[in-house]
């Protein structure tokens, strides 16, 4: 059974097929799995109603694009789990992660080969490659006392020392050579370790910084793309009247600059994902007036709002911009 299929069965207070009884049996099989915050927030989306990041229910928060399970490796297939099946164990959340960290641990030794000059990538091939993020004397061993971090994909964990430039850029190039291939994505982030723990980090090189904001929008690209869908086919069962907005990626043809866009339309009830720019579509304007979405929302901001809970954002609009004040805003080349 895969996770996706186990995530789309209601919840049970019963024992789930496959794991143990108890949780002394379950022990020495627990493991930490990091996973995209965008699967998560579908398949909860899809049965349960809100974001298990939220409710506590099934995944951790982890960072802003990235949640941590817990999955029980059995011998036939690797299980995951909520609070109604640690309830049966009598254990806290805390202890049965706390239990996951010492099997990670125990099955971790130095496995790493140079894919890149300064560039080490993990070389375990059991499941857990970007789970070992979580573990800071790991990636200090490696890449000295400045460790930088990328797990762009389940399977891929990827190091190289803060203090190489070179080393930092050949990374985000390799992260994104990663995810052009890979179909399980995990973040398009860097980390850094502060006191032991693994926080974000956008690094001072203005290449690097630039290659992890394009691995950005690829990987808000799909989250959105899954969330659109979901959302789309919830409000056909319902009935509801309203049009689920796209995240585009664009690219101006003079410069090369890359940004997000989404279209905000005149008369048209809409959830907007957030992008860098909106274009907004209306009767009065000819062609597609394109605005920077801080400029915009800092002026009409009273017509956005937050939808509650989501991930990615999305922003409920109903009224228009007016748009003599709108043009006032307007980029000075448009896309």
């Amino acid at each position: 059974m895969s996770l996706f299929d186990f995530f789309r069965r209601p919840p049970s207070p019963m024992r789930l097929p496959g794991l143990p009884a108890s949780f002394a049996e379950a022990r020495a099989h627990l493991m930490p799995a990091l996973r995209g915050r965008g699967m998560a927030e579908c398949l909860c989306l899809t049965e349960f109603g809100k974001s298990p990041i939220r409710s506590g229910k099934l995944f951790l928060p982890f960072s802003s694009d990235t949640a941590l399970m817990l999955v029980h490796d059995g011998q036939d297939m690797m299980q995951s789990f909520g609070p109604a099946q640690l309830a049966q164990w009598g254990v806290s959340v805390e202890e049965a992660l706390a239990a996951a960290m010492d099997n990670l641990r125990d099955a971790t030794v130095d496995r790493f080969i140079q894919v890149e000059r300064g560039v080490f990538a993990g070389d375990w091939a059991d499941a857990y490659d970007s789970s070992r993020l979580l573990l800071p004397d790991l990636a200090h061993r490696i890449a000295g006392a400045n460790p930088l971090v990328m797990i762009p994909a389940r399977h891929t964990l990827l190091l190289a020392s803060g203090s190489d430039p070179e080393g930092v850029r050949a990374m985000v190039a390799l992260a994104q050579r990663v995810a052009d291939l890979e179909t399980r994505p995990v973040s398009a982030l860097m980390y850094r370790y502060e006191h032991g723990h693994p926080v974000e980090h956008v690094p001072d090189d203005e290449a690097a910084r630039a290659g992890l904001a394009r691995l950005g929008r690829q990987y808000l690209y799909g989250d959105y793309a899954a969330q659109a869908e979901t959302l789309d086919t919830l409000h056909e069962k319902d009935a509801t009247d309203i049009l689920v907005a796209g995240y585009k990626v664009m690219r101006e043809a003079a410069t090369g600059i890359e940004y997000s866009l989404c279209v905000w339309t005149e008369d048209v009830t809409t959830l907007l994902p957030r992008t860098e720019r909106v274009a907004l579509s209306s009767r009065e304007e000819d062609g597609l007036l394109v605005l920077p979405w801080d400029a915009l929302h800092a002026a009409f901001g009273h017509l956005m709002a937050p939808v509650p809970g989501a991930w990615p954002e999305r922003y409920r609009v109903t009224a228009f911009p007016d748009l003599a004040a709108a043009r006032t805003l307007a980029l000075p080349q448009q896309a």
